[in-house]
Formats: structure tokens, sequence, C-alpha cells
């Protein structure tokens, strides 16, 4: 990757060996490390978040151009999409100050709720069934001949039309991937069960939007009609979707890795994986702390939803860390993700 091991577009993170461990739990900081945190979140220019529009609308024909571009061999050229750079400058600060502190004599805390949890994900041999259906791929066209791919997860609302992802699916460097964004329900091996529901509204937090907050990485998009004018959640059905609970839930983790030893070809599924903790890094921005679980996908898993009680989205995927395969970090679902939803929801 190029990037200190870390990626965006899947999922890993702390391994808990002699290197700098990156999950804990608020109550094992000490408080010369949250000090040094907060000295370090003060002084960072992504701190204070300018007020920026987080939504865009696509015209009619950004809409019919997408219709058809998708072809089996296209989806198959759509490589994962990862976050820029930038978003990873400031956290090399916070290794230092944890460092200094003496965070790195810590091991990774467990969760204490009660799960039969595994980091091993399962394949789901037909992704059309009810409740599978409704997980697909996010397909873009992010510049002449580069294809991007995310997981998404279409989320029952009044309008029917409702898909959360990763906020670095929609929005970029200031930059909305507005270029045949589209959402394929169901897919497998190229195959197209339900059709192409292509974007014609993308929206995403402040925090995100503003800068790149990734305590905030939740993405929406509110798509037309599939080539038969079928709605949507019609369709394949859609999750329910709850923000400001406790994150101590235990949840079925859907994604479709592309990333070696995946090919995305098929869904795949963590089951009953728990909370464990955060990622370090998560202390360095405002807002809610992540949330870390179990869970082996890598790139092109970002945005895959994060499932409680059988059918209700309560996060997604974000990012990981090449060294540990088997760590899955992402937002938590506070008032950014439900007002993301309401805003979303509204759309016709």
């Amino acid at each position: 990757m190029g990037r200190e091991g870390r990626w965006r577009a899947g999922a890993l993170t702390p391994d808990g060996s002699a290197r700098f461990p990156r999950l804990v739990t608020s109550n094992r900081i000490s408080l010369f490390f949250v000090a040094a945190l907060a000295a370090v979140v003060a002084v960072w220019p992504g701190a204070a978040q300018a007020k920026v529009a987080t939504s865009v609308r696509l015209s009619a024909k950004e809409l019919r151009q997408a219709q058809s571009f998708w072809t089996p061999a296209r989806m198959r050229r759509a490589q994962p999409l990862d976050a820029g750079d930038a978003v990873l400058a400031p956290k090399r600060a916070i290794e230092r100050v944890a460092r200094s502190s003496g965070a790195a004599g810590w091991s990774p805390p467990r969760s204490p709720v009660s799960a039969a949890s595994s980091s091993f994900s399962e394949v789901i041999p037909d992704p059309t069934q009810p409740l599978y259906a409704e997980h697909g791929v996010v397909f873009v066209v992010i510049a002449p001949g580069f294809f991007g791919r995310c997981s998404a997860t279409s989320i029952n609302a009044p309008n029917l039309s409702v898909v959360f992802t990763a906020g670095h699916c929609v929005h970029e460097g200031r930059h909305w991937f507005r270029l045949k964004w589209a959402f394929v329900p169901g897919y497998h091996y190229g195959i197209r069960p339900f059709g192409v529901f292509v974007a014609k509204w993308l929206g995403s937090t402040q925090g995100w939007v503003s800068s790149e907050n990734e305590n905030f990485d939740v993405g929406a998009a509110v798509v037309g009609s599939n080539e038969k004018g079928q709605k949507l959640a019609s369709t394949v059905g859609g999750a329910g979707i709850a923000w400001n609970l406790s994150p101590r839930q235990v949840f079925d983790v859907y994604g479709y890795p592309v990333e070696e030893p995946f090919d995305g070809a098929t869904l795949r599924r963590c089951p009953q994986t728990a909370f464990e903790g955060h990622d370090v890094t998560s202390f360095l921005s405002p807002g809610p702390l992540d949330l870390a679980v179990q869970c082996n996908v890598t790139g092109g898993a970002s945005g895959g939803g994060w499932l409680i009680d059988g059918n209700i989205l309560n996060g997604i995927t974000t990012n990981g860390y090449e060294d540990d395969p088997t760590t899955d970090f992402g937002p938590y679902f506070g008032g950014a993700a439900g007002k993301l939803f309401r805003e979303a929801a509204a759309v016709r």
C-alpha cells in the first residue's frame, strides 16, 4: 500500500504483538496520555471543521450514462477505494505520544460482551437470498480508466432508495464521486441479479467532508430505480438503522473484500463478532470513538454493513492495518449518522 501499512477500503488492525498496540479502551488510558492527545488535536489544522455542503445531487444525464455502463467486465476491473494519504499524516503523531506515555506496554483488551465470535469470514453462497440481497457492491468511475469499488447496504426508508456506505466511498479530497456511482445488490461473479441502481444524491457527515475525520467516515446515497423501474428496497429489502446506542454490541459484519486472499466475487460475513475497543488513533480527532471487532476482511470491504439484532445497521467497515489481518474498524453511529439517514430518507 505504501502508507505505513494502513489501508482504507476494507478492514484490519491491532495484533497485540510487541509492536505498538492500536486497540485500547477509554478506561485504560492514563491522564497523561489523554492530555497529550488533546494537545495534539488542538494544534492539528484539521481539528477545526469548516462548514461545507454535505451532499450533492446528480443530474438526470449522469444517471442515464451510468445505467448501462457497468458491464461484467468493467465491474471485475474495479479496484478498492483507498482514502488519500492526507488523512494518515496526523496519525504518526499519536504513535509518538502513545509511546512516550508508556502506552506501548498495553495489551489489547477483550470485550465483556458474550458472543460466539470468530475473526474468520464465511462465504454467503447465494447473496440473492432474503436478508443477504440488501448487501452489495458500489461501483464508481474515479478517473478515466480507473474504476473503484466499495461495499454497501440497502436501508429501509420512506423513499425506498437509501444506501449506506463509507464516507470515503462517496467523497474524498474535496471531490464528490459523482461519475457513474452505482449500487449492485446481491452482486456475485460479475452478475447483476437485481440490476443497477444509480445514485441521484450523495451525502456524508460534516466531519468527513470538512476534514476527513475518520470518526465520521460514513456516507450515503439515494439511488434511482433499476432498469426495470423498480425501487431498491422494494426489490431487495432493506436493513433497519439505529444510532446513539451503546458501543458494546455484537455484530454480523458483511462486505465484499477484494484484496488477497479474497477476490471480491461474492459476499462474506463475520458472524456474531463483539465490540473489542477502539483504535488508539481515533482519540486524535474530535467526535465519538470508532469501534473495533474481529473480522478478517481486506480492501473492498469498506462500507460493508455491521448488523445487530438480526437486521439493524449499526456500523460500517472503514479501515484497518495490513499487519493485523483479523481486526476491523468502523465509526460509531452517533447523531451524525442519524442526521445523514434523515437527510437521505427525505430525498425524492
